[in-house]
């Protein structure tokens, strides 16, 4: 035990004795532990007390490095424990349970409470009279299924806004996407019947769909009505290969959420399993570094990261042992949740077999997780040395300027932490002061808006990176040492030849005329590059995005020569801008109206690099194409406007 500055004493001198949460930092102020106490003079003492009976590393690791010690006083234990998790949520602090890929899943809602119910995605259950399904762990399989229920089940997609604005059908009725219940083309009685397919669907009735398709589908034979039958037959295929694709594993009970964990060395993977309408929908495994932290105290602190925010808690929790503080964790859930939830540890049944699922899928992801986290650690400690820093890098910012000509002025900053981008903490910003195209101005005012001192800044990145060389650090250093920022600062440039030889990245660092150089294959750099072209992606996707909009135009509009008829043949041949964008110029001049020399103008103008795949961007990121301008609760990518 080192002995003590005498800020720590005087701290430790005055704690009061009531409830509340403890945050340690070190000599950066950094936050490095974040921990909650019914009495906090009582537990923050006993970390720093000589001859503790608790020998855990954990414990001598955090009192080697504090520097500082805050505490908040709350009214009592509940408070604290939804403090502790708001707090660790923000800061992300070294030394507790760190859920890297934590964030709320796609859930599907059904408009049931509409005269004209449509189906979309959505991260956040709300208490209304529309039916909900989900959360799904991916995107792509979410959106995947919404392209399908969309061209078999044509249920409405438009906003209430635009339903009640037609006069006439949209594109999408001239298609075959929609049924046009907006200007009377469809019945009440027949839209329903849609409606009640999408329901028997997604509620895993996919047996009871498919016997009712298969019957239309015979009379329709019968009735030598043979274009409605081929549709039937198409509906079926579709919900066959859906059923394909999904984990059909069925279960005697109704939703809830199975976790289950293996530890090996100083790792920890958590398997989760969610249980839909009986029906295991998806899965996915966390694997975090531990700190010699005993089963129950990795549960409880999982759990109140995992369900921290808007995600959906089911009312059981199935558990291979009782967390800590098992009766405040269940009633944060349920204050939480709006429903009471219970958590479970079975001793027989058939929740042991989901247990069992559940630690078999963590025991055979656990190595490939384990091996990804230890190689990301050894290239952060590697890129620290690159850099001069003691101290391994695992959060890195990176920021990048977009502009064509001066105008639109836009920038991005991404995040990456142990190697994997933090999309929680992406930024995206319209630059607002600086006119033209002054990179160096447009790079100060991002971070002095990114590091200005407020509650809700985000935490900082042990390292900074800007794209460009030694004009680009002199603006970035001149903002950080002005606001005090304790994060180290690189410039990275693209490549160049020098003195005959190539190299692939050069780094720039702050009071440093010659550039590190770094090895094309050097992992260290593979990382920089990484980064560095996701903060160019990022950019370019808003910059692309504002022009789009500012031209209000779809993407087919802009093409010379294809008016409203070639547009609607192309879409009913392809289904979509992004299939129109995929055909050759061979296939497109097959399509009605199109000429070869129309088809090929039209490849190249969809194919070059200045035009966005906005919906494969969106589905990259999670996030709805129409809604990039605004922040959003759910976690996803906001703009700072």
């Amino acid at each position: 035990m080192k002995d003590l500055s005498a800020t720590i004493e005087a701290r430790l001198a005055t704690l009061p004795v009531k409830p509340g949460v403890y945050i340690f930092q070190d000599d950066k102020a950094k936050t490095i532990y974040v921990g909650k106490a019914i009495n906090l003079r009582s537990r923050v003492r006993s970390y720093f007390q000589k001859g503790s009976s608790d020998t855990r590393l954990l414990f001598s690791k955090i009192v080697e490095h504090t520097a500082e010690i805050e505490v908040i006083v709350c009214s009592n234990e509940l408070e604290a424990l939804l403090l502790e998790n708001n707090l660790i949520k923000k800061h992300r602090p070294t030394y507790n349970l760190r859920l890297r890929d934590d964030k709320t899943y796609l859930s599907l809602r059904v408009t049931t409470g509409e005269k004209w119910p449509r189906v979309h995605p959505i991260r956040s259950w709300r208490d209304d009279k529309h039916t909900y399904f989900g959360p799904y762990s991916s995107s792509r399989s979410v959106y995947e299924l919404l392209r399908m229920i969309k061209k078999f089940i044509p249920l409405r997609t438009c906003s209430n806004a635009f339903f009640d604005s037609r006069k006439r059908p949209c594109i999408e009725y001239e298609i075959g996407r929609c049924t046009a219940p907006c200007v009377g083309l469809d019945s009440e009685e027949s839209y329903s019947e849609m409606v009640r397919e999408v329901l028997l669907l997604l509620r895993g009735k996919d047996k009871k769909l498919l016997a009712i398709l298969k019957e239309r589908m015979a009379k329709a034979s019968i009735d030598q009505e043979y274009e409605k039958a081929a549709l039937y037959r198409d509906q079926i295929a579709a919900i066959d290969k859906i059923m394909e694709q999904q984990n059909v594993h069925e279960h005697p009970h109704g939703d809830c959420d199975v976790l289950n964990f293996h530890q090996k060395g100083p790792f920890t993977s958590i398997h989760v399993l969610l249980v839909r309408h009986g029906r295991v929908i998806s899965s996915a495994t966390h694997t975090t570094r531990t700190h010699d932290d005993s089963p129950e105290s990795i549960l409880a602190a999982f759990l109140g990261q995992y369900y921290h925010g808007e995600k959906y808690v089911p009312a059981e929790i199935i558990l291979p042992h009782a967390p800590e503080n098992q009766e405040l964790i269940e009633k944060w859930l349920g204050s939480h949740a709006g429903h009471r939830v219970v958590i479970k540890v079975p001793q027989r049944g058939p929740r042991m077999k989901l247990l069992a699922m559940a630690r078999e899928n963590a025991e055979v992801q656990a190595a490939a997780n384990t091996h990804r986290i230890e190689k990301q650690e050894t290239i952060s400690q590697t890129l620290a040395e690159k850099l001069g820093c003691n101290d391994a890098i695992r959060t890195i910012e990176c920021y990048d300027i977009s502009n064509i000509q001066g105008t639109l002025n836009v920038a991005s900053k991404v995040s990456f932490e142990d190697g994997e981008p933090d999309t929680d903490l992406y930024r995206r910003y319209r630059i607002r002061s600086v006119k033209g195209s002054d990179d160096f101005a447009s790079m100060e005012e991002v971070l002095r808006r990114r590091f200005k001192k407020t509650d809700d800044r985000d935490p900082y990145p042990d390292l900074v990176v800007v794209d460009g060389g030694k004009g680009q650090i002199s603006s970035a250093l001149k903002v950080l040492e002005e606001l005090e920022v304790p994060s180290l600062l690189c410039g990275l440039a693209k490549d160049r030849l020098r003195g005959g030889s190539h190299t692939t990245e050069r780094v720039y660092l702050p009071g440093q005329s010659d550039p590190i150089d770094l090895e094309e294959d050097e992992p260290a750099s593979l990382l920089l590059q990484r980064i560095r072209d996701e903060a160019h992606r990022f950019a370019n996707s808003y910059h692309r995005e504002l022009r789009r909009r500012s031209q209000l135009v779809t993407g087919l509009e802009d093409v010379p020569g294809i008016g409203a008829k070639r547009r609607r043949a192309l879409l009913q041949e392809f289904g979509s801008v992004k299939e129109v964008g995929k055909a050759s110029p061979e296939e497109l001049s097959r399509v009605q109206g199109m000429t070869p020399a129309l088809a090929q103008s039209l490849h190249q103008f969809l194919n070059s690099p200045e035009e966005p795949d906005v919906e494969e961007e969106a589905l990259e990121a999670s996030i709805d194409p129409h809604e990039v301008d605004s922040a959003t609760e759910s976690g996803e990518p906001p703009v700072d406007s």
